[in-house]
């Protein structure tokens, strides 16, 4: 019987997996990480590259929410498994960021199977050190997570990575950072420089190497943009053929998933296209520019409490017992697309300070009122403004009428936004002496955005952009919040503490603050 031939595609037999080739994979951070993991993990292109990269210097402009943080922990602890005299110091913006790297190095260790990881020796929440593969405590690996302090070597290791993270919002930081790491690499045989940043304006360290190709061209440069995350994009080869060509609004609806539409459609374009397409959007048209801003920067660095944790609350109880001079509170309100802001400053009489802030996303507005009502019982500001113009207006007749001149209501009309950012401006253009704010990446990039536009009548108009899909909800609510303190308002009668303020900004306070423990 003649056999028939086989119809359809042809099977070609993998290659047969030897325990070479199992043991070459494991070898790497991708097949380390891949193939022991459980559930296993999976990376897209870019994250590979990055997982795999070994260039001495590099130098990543990125999106939001392409999982950066995450592969960054992932490669040091594939690294800190693999290698046996190995170090990684991760420094981030804020010390919680690099905290949560921490977090992710530990989860995905505890997801590897006993036989294939390291014991650890310590660990706790900014570090992570294992045991040499021989057993000796005297030499190892770790991870170690920072603030925008200085960078600090730890040993004479074999290999070291320092990883930048979140550069271009270090501030005033940013050259100490950057001063203090590259010496560290020249102490050891194998070191690695990596900057990865969302863009912030024009200006800064972190500008000026990825635009200084000459200066610094021992730099390797990486773009990476949403249409390269395949959970925000639908077709991402597609789109990085095509997407570059495109207007913001026509790619993002051509290759957008869910996800990315409702990031789009929560933001404005100019926001958007900073945050997810990596434009440095040039803040010389900005109001607030971004130099002027982070001069009124709280420090959240040092030992111990950080100026940050000391002068700001957590929560309604505790904002009440840190006020020292008069409260007032500005209220956003937003639904669906917008969050709701609640903003609280502190008129200490020598200054201004930003002590609380909270955001409603997507809530209705009965858990909206409830929240402004333990507000306004429990922090007892003096007055609290809100605006009354669209979505706000219900909320703002209800609060209006059950806590009567305590809340005031504010139509944002043009007149009013421009009386509120240029008195917002003054207290900006004083510096430290005149407002002390959060070191909040959001509430800065919000401030920055703003600009002053001239109408078609010959008035300024403040906006971030000419589209009404987001209107800088924090901004507004700081903006609120100074207006809120701007009418000279007696200030509620209570208990007297004395305050020393000085430290904070810069001169001698012996007035008396009338306030109220709740």
């Amino acid at each position: 019987m003649t056999k028939k031939k086989q119809q359809g595609p042809t099977i070609i037999t993998p290659k047969e997996i030897t325990s070479q080739t199992l043991l070459d994979a494991l070898a790497t951070e991708a097949g380390y990480l891949e193939l022991l993991t459980e559930p296993a993990l999976q990376f897209d292109d870019y994250q590979r590259d990055f997982l795999e990269s070994v260039d001495r210097f590099q130098v990543y402009l990125k999106g939001r929410q392409l999982g950066f943080s995450f592969v960054s922990a992932a490669r040091a602890l594939a690294r800190s498994q693999n290698l046996d005299d190995y170090t990684c110091i991760i420094a981030s913006y804020k010390q919680d960021d690099s905290k949560e790297k921490i977090r992710y190095a530990k989860q995905i260790y505890d997801s590897l199977p006993d036989n294939y990881k390291k014991r650890k020796l310590i660990d706790n929440t900014t570090s992570l050190e294992f045991v040499s593969k021989s057993g000796r405590d005297s030499t190892g690996t770790r991870i170690i997570a920072q603030g925008k302090g200085p960078i600090r070597g730890k040993g004479s290791n074999n290999v070291l990575d320092i990883i930048l993270d979140e550069f271009a919002f270090f501030g005033s930081y940013d050259d100490i950072v950057y001063t203090s790491a590259v010496p560290v690499l020249t102490r050891v045989k194998h070191g690695s420089l990596t900057v990865i940043s969302t863009p912030l304006g024009k200006a800064g360290k972190f500008f000026d190497i990825w635009d200084g190709t000459k200066k610094y061209k021992n730099y390797k440069r990486r773009v990476i943009y949403w249409w390269d995350f395949s959970l925000l994009c639908k077709d991402v080869p597609r789109a990085r053929r095509e997407a570059e060509s495109m207007h913001t609004l026509q790619r993002v609806e051509e290759f957008g998933t869910e996800q990315l539409i409702e990031l789009f459609n929560a933001m404005d374009l100019e926001a958007f296209q900073q945050e997810f397409e990596c434009a440095f959007i040039d803040d010389s048209t900005s109001y607030f520019p971004l130099a002027m801003v982070y001069a009124c920067v709280m420090d959240d660095e040092g030992e111990g409490l950080s100026e940050q944790d000391k002068l700001t609350a957590s929560d309604f109880k505790e904002l009440r017992e840190k006020t020292i001079g008069s409260l007032g509170g500005g209220y956003d309100v937003g639904r669906r697309k917008d969050a709701s802001e609640l903003v609280s400053l502190d008129d200490t009489g020598n200054g201004k300070i930003l002590r609380l802030m909270a955001t409603y996303k997507q809530s209705d507005f009965d858990l909206q009122e409830k929240e402004v009502s333990r507000f306004l019982e429990v922090a007892k500001p003096i007055r609290l403004c809100i605006d009354e113009t669209g979505l706000g207006m219900d909320l703002a007749e209800r609060l209006k009428k059950k806590y009567s001149g305590q809340v005031e209501p504010i139509p944002f009309t043009n007149a009013t936004k421009e009386a509120m950012a240029i008195a917002l401006h003054k207290e900006f253009e004083r510096g430290r002496s005149g407002i002390l704010i959060p070191n909040d990446r959001d509430l800065i990039s919000q401030i920055v955005a703003i600009k002053r536009e001239v109408t078609s009548t010959g008035a300024f108009r403040y906006a971030v952009e000419r589209n009404e899909k987001h209107h800088g909800d924090k901004f507004w609510s700081l903006a609120l919040a100074n207006h809120a303190l701007s009418k000279g308002a007696t200030k509620p009668v209570g208990f007297s503490i004395r305050a020393d303020i000085s430290s904070v900004f810069g001169g001698e306070v012996t007035e008396l603050y009338g306030g109220i423990y709740h």
